[in-house]
């Protein structure tokens, strides 16, 4: 063995010695330098040094969150089945959790699929889990941020003026005043406090109506002449859902194609404060003006016995001061069981009815709908039709506004036109926003919108169901033909 083989043995004891070919031939000099030179030209073109892979850090962080967490809270936030996580680009990333854990958020995750916030005619979502005072402050700010932009620029402030030079400062510009209100839901206190602080922080005046119905802040909101309003509700769903209904100047409803777009964008966008000065609040008790501006509509009525159960408490207070003044009598239906919680429809209906027969009263109502919607019971106990009560209430309209046209929404117009002549009846489109703009447009008496909802014409479009209480009072007021009758004709 030579000394190359000595010294490769000694350092490699276990490696296979390679044999040493004495007849092979060793590269000639020119080789040697031709392969010299292809491997300097490769190396020109090449980065020298090893190449070094940095590990990607994943960033954790909860939406809405400003701050990123670390992986171990992101999976005990996981486990937890908090719920920011339905919402996370990350939930999928379970890391070593138990699989029946992880099977279970699979589950809830098929369950619980993310419905849009904005809805047809307003934001509606499961509170805490899908809408949470958070996202009530950050739609409000969105709304205010919409209103802005129809409020005057100011000019910078001329320091020749008297008062400047005085030191006395000019009248800063003034944000667009805003009315909020809610409803008897018990997340409505949690999601109007978080609204009225976004809207102050925006620099947006804000009025508080307290509890009150749905009619009577939009009554609210036409009465002060303010720029917008903003009522906590979720109307059309149980007690676990919340929301908000948007208005414009007018009391004008904001829906998907009537303005609710705008307010979506802007709260996809992000806002910032058009000023740094924090508006005031103050309070107004709006019944007052709404009863008296309803009284009215209570007038020559002959003695009628109406069966009603009115859910929203607020309505119920205003039927009972309207109905102590009145020659009729009113008999109320409980609307929640021994145990306080609510009624459902049909059994509502169904108390009603019975209630009707054994008072052989004229006529019953159920009010629903944060006070918006109505249906009507007839003498015998049964149950009105829409489109029969439509014609009834557009023939009374036709009297009293005998040059005005009448209007009914997309869902509700083929009924109405069987009824009430073709050509005097309008689309009013397929939203609360679209009703109301067609209303004010064409000048309409009357509309008809879904799910039992009847519009009139006040100092704005008025959706309520006092209001059409009045008005089923009065033509029935009219003659001594009883509900049943005066609802089987056409027009």
């Amino acid at each position: 063995m030579d000394a190359e083989q000595e010294i490769y043995s000694s350092n490699s004891m276990d490696a296979p010695v390679p044999s040493v070919d004495s007849d092979a031939e060793a590269p000639s000099s020119a080789n040697c330098e031709s392969e010299k030179g292809d491997s300097s030209e490769e190396s020109l073109g090449a980065v020298t040094g090893p190449i070094v892979s940095l590990p990607t850090v994943t960033e954790y962080r909860c939406p809405g969150e400003e701050h990123p967490i670390s992986r171990s809270i992101h999976l005990s936030r996981l486990a937890a089945f908090y719920p920011a996580c339905r919402q996370c680009q990350h939930r999928h990333d379970t890391g070593q959790l138990n699989p029946e854990t992880v099977e279970r958020i699979n589950q809830t995750e098929v369950r619980g699929r993310q419905r849009p916030l904005f809805q047809r005619d307003g934001i509606r979502g499961v509170f805490l889990n899908e809408f949470t005072p958070a996202i009530a402050g950050r739609i409000a700010a969105a709304f205010a941020s919409v209103l802005w932009q129809d409020v005057p620029l100011t000019g910078r402030q001329d320091s020749t003026r008297p008062e400047s030079r005085t030191g006395t400062r000019q009248p800063s510009r003034r944000g667009p005043s805003i009315v909020v209100g809610y409803d008897e839901r018990p997340s409505s206190p949690a999601i109007l406090s978080s609204v009225i602080d976004a809207l102050r922080m925006m620099g947006c005046p804000v009025t508080d109506v307290g509890l009150v119905s749905r009619p009577c802040f939009a009554f609210a909101v036409d009465h002060l002449q303010v720029a917008g309003g903003l009522f906590v509700s979720g109307s059309g769903h149980d007690a676990s859902w919340g929301g908000l209904d948007l208005y414009r100047e007018g009391a004008l409803p904001l829906s998907l194609g009537d303005g609710l777009e705008e307010v979506q964008q802007k709260f996809d966008a992000g806002v910032t404060r058009p000023t740094r000065s924090a508006a005031f609040q103050r309070a107004f008790q709006a019944t007052v003006p709404y009863e008296a501006g309803l009284w009215k509509h209570f007038h020559a009525l002959r003695p009628l016995r109406v069966v009603c159960a009115a859910r929203p408490r607020p309505a119920r207070k205003t039927i009972r001061k309207l109905f102590a003044k009145l020659p009729c009598e009113l008999s109320e239906v409980e609307t929640t069981a021994a145990v306080n919680a609510p009624l459902k429809h049909d059994v509502l209906l169904e108390r009603i009815v019975s209630r009707v027969k054994k008072r052989k009263a004229h006529l019953g109502i159920l009010i629903d709908g944060d006070g918006s919607r109505c249906w009507f019971v007839d003498e015998k106990g049964k149950q009105v039709d829409g489109a029969r009560l439509t014609a009834m209430l557009a023939r009374q309209s036709r009297i009293d506004h005998p040059n005005a046209p009448v209007m009914a929404d997309s869902v509700a117009l083929e009924s109405a036109q069987s009824l009430v002549a073709p050509n005097e009846i309008l689309d009013g489109g397929d939203s609360a926003g679209s009703i109301s703009r067609t209303m004010r447009e064409s000048n309409a008496s009357f509309g008809v919108g879904q799910s039992d909802s009847y519009w009139f014409r006040e100092s704005f479009p008025a959706c309520d169901a006092i209001l059409t209480l009045a008005h089923v009072l009065q033509g029935l007021s009219r003659s001594d033909e009883p509900f049943s009758k005066a609802v089987a004709f056409g027009c």
